[in-house]
């Protein structure tokens, strides 16, 4: 910029597309989604973008440039022009209603023009600017503007992760770029084409080429005029024979200057923004670190510079260090912390270093393996000296502790003899409580969400694929940021999500069940769960062998061999060779093999192949796999952050998926027992929990007289629904009760209920009609909470749990039946969830108080499973009982079914 111009105003031409997409794919890996399901990574980037530009820039005038829906006059010169383009994702279509919004709010001047391109709105603005005494910035990183960039003209292109801050290109840069300068960018990319664009430029040559052809002929046009003294084969015949092409594309590639527009560039000076308009609508996107700028404005409503906060983190290398950190740690009122290992497992993993946190923006990193080290920094063994002297800091209960994942942290600590005391707050669950059906909740999505800051990711330190190196490879310097920010973004989230669960009511189901259940949580992974290998192999080889009887009938049926996996292949037999009837579009899927299965042998050989076949590879095989080599036991992971209605899940395995219906299936829990002599296994289950939840909702006569006397509930429902004494009742009639007792639970409607039962609509109408005129109390529970949920736009548990349910107003059906669905179900599926968490939570108090051998090993659904000395046995189940039969007191009684044997299998 020269001198002359530092005086001048400035104004910045935004490429709104441009950006928009570009804030898009930035974000595509890890998206932000709102509670109630909106995409809003482009709009986030876009805005944050924007802000940003104000901030730091402080610009004169300011206007972002769109396209316009249709075809430009360069459709009209080129029918493919742009021909290769795939359309806008769905995702980003949902946003610009509200980007349009949003712009309006900020008071920011939008242009578009039918017919034009947003660059040549800029392009004639950029020229009208120069006219005007005014500086302009291009703000896009699309190449096409270059060619306008002089000296009051430049292309302003924004940071990216690895480039933070915005390249400004002058005439000097992008010659240093490109080769040319920037009068010479239309000759270059009409050589050389553009297949973003679909511009064809010409065959045989690309941008060395071009640029060589430039300086040597002084532009295309000259190239074209002494084509045959051009050396390079290829390119000579491109430009002998694509003279049209070559003229056409740099016709494609010229950016208007001479646009008519309605508009003078005085219209686009910066305005006021209107401050709460904006504060309402972010809110509304949850844009909770946009919303924190609101805070920084000046009187003029206009924000304020952003300045960089200084990270103070430092590396703790000697025991002087150390001592040091634990004077601030025994002042400290919260401690973050975090901890880099070599392996996913706490198991199994090692600890490459410690990192630690007390105040915002401040942190220090603990190495214990890294790639300089010579010696050992603390003059004896690093990890036994780190932990001797952390130990007191880590078990006392008054320092309160944060983490992103508390479970990990504390069963690595417990394998080194410590048991961390004060476990306070994990940012993981607290986010996934605010946030049940957000896609991702990781830290650094987190970071980006709150705090408007993208951390440092794994891959810039360990690489990706099989350039990835160990954690304890990378260099110290690195891995000491990339901790600390860890625990430094953690403490700053904690305070900021404590915040919001106050806000939301949430507090106390937080801290009383999830964070209690925790501290469950971390001793079952613990103590894990032992399996027979033995046995899990030889049955894995005796149902190897009937895959194998199973896998030559088929061959046999077929007449030749082929691959029974491939549903191309099959569907071919299937098909093509024993001509059974297509019943939707050559499926091979298993709701259509059963509708096939009595006109030919062959889909029932499949299904049972299929069946084996799964069963085998997914558990038989790969439970033996997971045994820790150490314990001989498999240590489950159990996830409190994955189901939306708050039901614990299971991974590595998953318990929840094994089989229970089929005999083989059934024979899997024969292989889980007890390690000890003496000892056995215990299980209990709440029975029909979420019937007598319904029961406790609706206040339904019937249902809470059903549950008071004992009865069968899904027997009561069949005499009602079939009009038929109790007695009289056959399995099949039971079984279609029960369908439609939990089919109503789900919010099915009448063709749903029809696919379930497999009969005709009509049928299913009667059937949920006679339920209702014998349960009127649960139509009235479906209908009051219906009209709350559009109400309040959420619904909630027994204990306060919530889940937002914003398309329970949808005018698109297909999205207002599922969250219809969703908010029936929710409360009785949630309360399920809370009532057997607050029963673990007392069963493990009253485990460790009264000093029990026995240990809380498996959580299933409903069902608890124990592993326990026979001694402890009626004790630990009059006490078991009791507390889950208390553990949430509803309008009906509770019941707790329990068996127990030499297995799982025997005990359930």
């Amino acid at each position: 910029m020269t001198d002359n111009n530092i005086s001048k105003k400035r104004i910045f031409l935004i490429d709104g597309y441009a950006l928009l997409f570009r804030a898009h794919f930035a974000l595509i890996r890890s998206p932000l989604i709102t509670s109630y399901g909106l995409n809003t990574s482009a709009l986030f980037g876009f805005l944050n973008q924007i802000l940003k530009l104000i901030k730091d820039e402080n610009p004169d005038y300011i206007v972002c440039a769109f396209d316009s829906k249709g075809k430009t006059f360069r459709h009209e010169l080129y029918e493919n022009y742009k021909a290769n383009r795939p359309e806008m994702p769905e995702e980003l279509q949902l946003q610009l209603p509200h980007l349009w919004g949003i712009l309006e709010k900020m008071n920011m001047s939008v242009i578009k023009k039918v017919g034009y391109e947003a660059d040549d709105i800029i392009g004639t603005l950029a020229d009208q600017a120069q006219g005007n005494n005014l500086i302009s910035y291009i703000v896009s990183g699309d190449k096409d503007f270059m060619q306008l960039i002089n000296d009051e003209i430049f292309l302003y292109a924004p940071g990216t992760k690895k480039t933070p801050y915005p390249i400004i290109y002058d005439c000097e840069k992008v010659e240093k770029k490109w080769g040319v300068p920037p009068e010479k960018i239309i000759d270059l990319l009409g050589l050389m084409g553009d297949s973003s664009d679909n511009v064809p430029g010409v065959a045989g040559v690309g941008q060395k080429t071009a640029v060589k052809l430039i300086k040597e002929f002084g532009s295309l046009e000259g190239a074209l005029k002494n084509a045959l003294l051009v050396k390079n084969k290829r390119a000579q015949t491109g430009l002998l024979n694509g003279s049209v092409n070559a003229k056409l594309s740099k016709e494609l590639v010229t950016i208007i200057k001479d646009v008519n527009l309605d508009y003078q560039i005085t219209d686009f000076d910066i305005k006021t923004i209107n401050i709460n308009a904006c504060i309402e609508k972010f809110s509304e996107l949850e844009f909770h670190a946009l919303l924190k700028q609101f805070g920084e404005l000046d009187n003029g409503n206009k924000l304020s510079k952003q300045i960089e906060t200084q990270k103070q983190y430092g590396i703790i290398k000697t025991t002087v260090d150390l001592d040091n950190l634990l004077k601030k740690l025994n002042r400290a009122k919260i401690i973050a912390l975090g901890i880099q290992t070599t392996n996913l497992k706490p198991m199994e993993a090692e600890i490459i270093g410690i990192s630690i946190s007390t105040n915002e923006h401040e942190a220090w990193y603990i190495p214990i393996q890294y790639p300089e080290k010579k010696k050992n920094n603390f003059e004896d063994n690093d990890l036994d000296v780190v932990l001797i002297k952390l130990k007191n800091i880590l078990e006392d209960k008054s320092k309160l502790k944060t983490a992103k994942d508390c479970k990990y942290i504390a069963q690595i600590f417990i394998r080194y003899g410590i048991k961390i005391e004060g476990l306070h707050f994990d940012t993981t669950i607290a986010a996934h409580l605010l946030n049940p059906v957000g896609r991702t909740i990781s830290l650094n999505s987190l970071s980006l969400e709150y705090l408007n800051y993208e951390m440092k990711s794994i891959d810039e330190l360990i690489g990706k694929g099989q350039k990835q190196i160990p954690l304890f490879e990378v260099p110290l310097d690195k891995i000491a940021f990339y901790s600390s920010e860890e625990v430094d973004i953690t403490l700053q989230l904690t305070n900021l999500l404590n915040k919001k669960l106050e806000e939301g009511g949430m507090s106390k189901y937080f801290y009383e069940i999830e964070m209690k259940l925790l501290f469950v949580l971390i001793q079952m992974e613990y103590e894990g769960v032992f399996v027979d290998s033995k046995l899990l192999i030889d049955m894995s080889n005796k149902l190897g062998q009937k895959i194998k009887q199973l896998t030559s009938s088929i061959y046999l049926l077929a007449g030749e061999e082929f691959n029974i996996n491939s549903t191309q292949q099959l569907s071919t037999i299937l098909f093509d060779v024993i001509k059974l009837p297509q019943i939707k579009k050559r499926s091979t899927a298993e709701n259509v093999l059963r509708k096939l299965v009595n006109m030919h042998d062959m889909p029932k050989l499949i299904l049972d192949y299929r069946k084996y076949n799964k069963l085998k590879n997914t558990y038989l095989d790969s439970l033996p796999e997971l045994i820790n080599q150490s314990t001989d036991r498999i240590h489950s992971f159990f996830n409190q952050t994955i189901a939306a209605t708050g039901r614990l899940t299971s991974s590595n395995p998953n318990f929840q998926n094994i089989p229970i219906r089929t005999e083989q299936g059934k024979e899997i829990r024969k292989a889980f027992k007890s390690q000890n002599k003496g000892w056995k296994i215990f299980s209990f289950d709440y029975s029909q929990i979420e019937l007598r939840i319904m029961a406790h909702y609706s206040q339904d006569k019937g249902l809470i007289k059903a549950f008071e006397q004992n009865e069968d509930v899904h027997s009561r429902t069949a005499s009602t629904i079939f009009e038929v004494p109790l007695g009289m009742i056959t399995n099949e009639m039971r079984r279609t009760a029960k369908v439609v007792n939990f089919g109503i639970m789900y919010g099915a409607g009448s063709f749903r209920m029809s696919q379930e039962l497999g009969i005709p609509i009509k049928e299913a109408t009667r059937i949920i009609d006679m339920y209702y005129n014998q349960f009127s109390g649960i139509k009235n529970y479906i209908e009051i909470t219906l009209e709350k949920a559009r109400k309040y736009n959420f619904v909630e548990t027994i204990c306060g749990r919530k889940r937002y349910v914003w398309d329970i107003n949808s005018s698109n059906a297909i999205r207002r039946k599922a969250a219809e669905r969703m908010a029936i179900n929710m409360p009785i599926q949630g309360s399920a969830a809370e009532m057997i968490k607050l029963a673990m939570i007392d069963i493990m108090s009253e485990l460790s108080k009264e000093g029990f051998d026995s240990k809380l090993i498996l959580q299933i659904h409903d069902e608890l499973i124990f592993e326990y000395p026979e001694h402890e046995e009626k004790n630990l189940s009059e006490m078991v009982v009791q507390k889950m039969e208390n553990a949430l007191k509803i309008s009906v009684p509770i019941i707790v079914d329990y068996g127990n044997g030499e297995s799982w299998f025997e005990a359930h």
